[in-house]
């Protein structure tokens, strides 16, 4: 939990030095956005609450908490099989551009997961071995998408991408997968106060 602690710290505190100078060059009220955010890759899904708070009228910083369900097949280079679950928390600085009835969105985001991966090998009736491996996961990665309005109310929906990398910070176990990830992100979310 320390290690996890630090690993947030090490990350919110430049962002939050971002958000601090950008509140220091505006004085007007900005929204906040609450919503939900599923995100599909290969080997998984995740879900998410999200808040959004916008800290001047094209930027934002966004909070993520969620569950991540893993199936990796045979994904994995260093198992047979690995599926798992895993729950985590993110941090991420968006900017926003406007386009027709809604936004483009770029965004860089960092996540940190508790994950517990099931892993098998050999899977035969004699020579199967398999087990449990924790794993405290580092995940940097980056976004790009479009939101739009449902017609003029403060519900929004987007769809975006995102690309980054899966760093296995902490192991206790067998070795499990890691590396690059893509992935396709569903987004909901209600705007309060709306403009």
């Amino acid at each position: 939990m320390y290690r996890l602690t630090t690993l947030l710290l090490l990350t919110i505190v430049p962002i939050s030095y971002v958000h601090s100078q950008t509140q220091e060059a505006t004085t007007e009220h900005n929204p906040t956005a609450f919503g939900i955010s599923a995100q599909f890759y290969p080997a998984g899904i995740i879900a998410t609450i999200n808040v959004d708070k916008f800290i001047s009228e094209k930027s934002s910083l966004l909070f993520r908490a969620g569950v991540n369900l893993i199936e990796r097949h045979d994904f994995s280079e260093v198992n047979d099989h690995e599926d798992g679950f895993g729950i985590g928390a993110s941090i991420g600085y968006r900017k926003h551009f406007p386009l027709k009835k809604g936004h483009i969105l770029a965004a860089f985001n960092t996540d940190v997961w508790n994950e517990w991966i099931n892993w098998e090998n050999d899977m035969s009736p004699i020579d199967e071995t398999s087990g449990t491996t924790y794993t405290l996961v580092l995940q940097p990665w980056l976004e790009t998408g479009y939101f739009t309005g449902v017609n003029k109310s403060s519900l929004q929906y987007g769809l975006t991408a995102g690309f980054g990398r899966e760093i296995n910070v902490i192991t206790d176990g067998r070795e499990v997968a890691q590396g690059w990830i893509f992935s396709l992100l569903l987004h909901f979310q209600y705007i309060f106060p709306h403009h």
